[in-house]
């Protein structure tokens, strides 16, 4: 697969989305490349146990995590003051999306999750999954290292 981009690529993985066609590995992969291009000029890439603090209220996407092969999710509010510890460490160090855990899941949980999918008996948890861009516009870092609270 080729790491360089085709010449007038500008396509996001949210763009290749919004087409509703089957799109290749190599367009994720370009699509991949031009975000973080567009990042490295002014974003602060994630590392992971980072703990960010939500700026304002803001809609965020988050996974659900089944015992079956099955995953679900869906988008929620969050509110201002939130925090989130990076928690998925990937060999990528400039990650264009991060999964991040609530240091109050309960009540994260609780405000997301519909009960339905909550109170399922093969319901195994919920994570949030973060765009590099949202975490720069939306939070703000409160401690960097896996010592954070």
């Amino acid at each position: 697969m080729s790491s360089a981009l085709p010449n007038g690529w500008s396509k996001t993985l949210d763009d290749l989305l919004a087409e509703k066609r089957q799109v290749s590995g190599e367009e994720i992969e370009w699509a991949r490349i031009y975000e973080r291009e567009q990042l490295r000029s002014w974003a602060r890439f994630p590392r992971a146990g980072e703990v960010y603090e939500l700026s304002d209220d803001a809609v965020i996407a988050y996974m659900t995590h089944w015992r079956a092969a099955f995953t679900g999710g869906g988008k929620g509010l969050l509110r201002k003051g939130t925090r989130i510890r990076i928690s998925v460490h990937t060999s990528d160090p400039e990650p264009i999306g991060v999964y991040a855990d609530p240091l109050e899941r309960s009540l994260v949980e609780a405000a997301l999750v519909p009960e339905k999918d909550r109170s399922g008996a093969t319901y195994a948890g919920f994570s949030l999954f973060v765009k590099t861009v949202e975490l720069n516009k939306l939070f703000h870092i409160i401690s960097a290292g896996d010592n954070a609270t």
